[in-house]
């Protein structure tokens, strides 16, 4: 799952080196799926290689070798069926690393893949890093600095030309290695790159919040008077507009999702916000006129019930004393907890007269459509409503 902050820090390193966003935030996914961290939140993402700890210490620390063999931390070949056994789980991977840097810490570093590319340990002073243990140390500190170590990576290795050209076979090759195959990484990339770009191109490239900040916009958004419909640290559509109406507001740029600029104003705000002369004083022939599509159907559903209203009056005019009837029954319905139920019992007791029940379904959908006008226009007059 990626975060903004990892959407956010991808975009811009791409733009500043000229390459599509879509294909480096496709690496960033087949490589980690935008985890930056182990369960710590200190680690940078890892996967120790043992035959990269057996050569790393044979060239490094070659003394240290036979104790790394024996402790099953150094294998001689790559091995997929054996060496990943115990890396499924993130206090697993943890482990691991631990027990290696008991052997020795920097060879152990440079034999693991670190953070959001995966960059190996081995590569650190290739990637202008003073040792392996220094790279993670950096790549410790964050998200950008994450990206930053891939960004330099690819650079490095002349392969930002394959990114631009989108020819991702090329570009596993040179990054995952000889056998990228077995993976699928080019095919992997290929499809992320795809769905990044449709996604980027349609705007809609923003995580959704996690709930914690969530509840907090929500909470301040709806003490300033700003519709976020039930505060449950879901961030909804209802959310989204409250949020982009209020940097609206404040002259902030409309993302309709978090950021600091939009924190930093949500905790300086203290004055709900008041609609404005023109929105107060709308009338339901206003939001009509306007494009209302709740008012347009409401008003046409109305209609519909006067019809059917007059149809039933029609059909009861020369059966003296039962309009009388109808009308204690319609005023009945009106005070009956439920709409539905009290029209369906009407509608049962009175089907040797029709028409009386149609008079009263009439009605009682007269009235429904009424208060939804009502609410609607309320709803705007009072600045609750941005989008219907």
């Amino acid at each position: 799952m990626f975060s903004q902050e990892i959407i956010d820090a991808v975009v811009s390193a791409a733009n500043a080196n000229g390459w599509p966003a879509s294909s480096l935030l496709a690496v960033v996914e087949c490589e980690t799926s935008g985890k930056p961290f182990e369960e710590d939140n200190q680690t940078p993402t890892l996967l120790f290689e043992r035959h990269k700890f057996y050569s790393e210490l044979q060239a490094h620390q070659p003394s240290k070798l036979k104790s790394a063999i024996a402790a099953g931390l150094a294998i001689q070949k790559w091995s997929p069926k054996t060496q990943y056994k115990d890396e499924g789980r993130s206090a697993d991977r943890l482990a691991l690393i631990a027990k290696a840097r008991q052997i020795d810490e920097e060879v152990a570093n440079r034999a693991a893949s670190w953070g959001l590319g995966q960059t190996m340990g081995f590569n650190a002073e290739h990637l202008h890093y003073a040792s392996a243990t220094e790279m993670v140390a950096e790549l410790s500190r964050g998200v950008a600095e994450q990206v930053e170590a891939l960004c330099r990576e690819i650079k490095s290795s002349k392969l930002d030309c394959y990114l631009v050209a989108k020819d991702f076979t090329s570009f596993a090759r040179g990054y995952n290695g000889a056998g990228f195959k077995q993976n699928n990484y080019d095919t992997r990339m290929r499809a992320a790159d795809t769905a990044w770009e449709r996604r980027l191109a349609s705007g809609d490239y923003h995580a959704k919040p996690g709930k914690a900040i969530t509840l907090v916009y929500q909470q301040k958004l709806k003490g300033l008077n700003y519709n976020v419909g039930t505060v449950d640290g879901d961030w909804g559509d209802l959310t989204t507009g409250a949020c982009a109406a209020f940097q609206r507001r404040e002259g902030l740029k409309i993302t309709g999702h978090p950021n600091e600029e939009t924190t930093s104003a949500l905790d300086r705000a203290i004055l709900p916000r008041q609609p404005s002369p023109e929105r107060a004083n709308a009338t339901a022939d206003d939001l009509a006129a306007s494009g209302s599509k709740t008012i347009s159907a409401a008003r046409k559903g109305s209609t519909l019930t006067k019809v059917i209203v007059s149809a039933g009056a029609i059909g009861g005019a020369n059966h003296a004393g039962v309009l009388d009837k109808a009308k204690d029954v319609v005023e009945q319905a009106q005070v009956a907890k439920g709409v539905l139920d009290s029209a369906h019992d009407v509608v049962v007791g009175l089907l040797p007269y029709w028409w009386v029940g149609a008079i009263v379904v009439g009605f009682v959908l007269w009235r429904c459509y009424g208060d939804v006008i009502t609410a609607r226009l309320k709803d705007h007059q009072t600045g609750q409503n941005l989008s219907r």
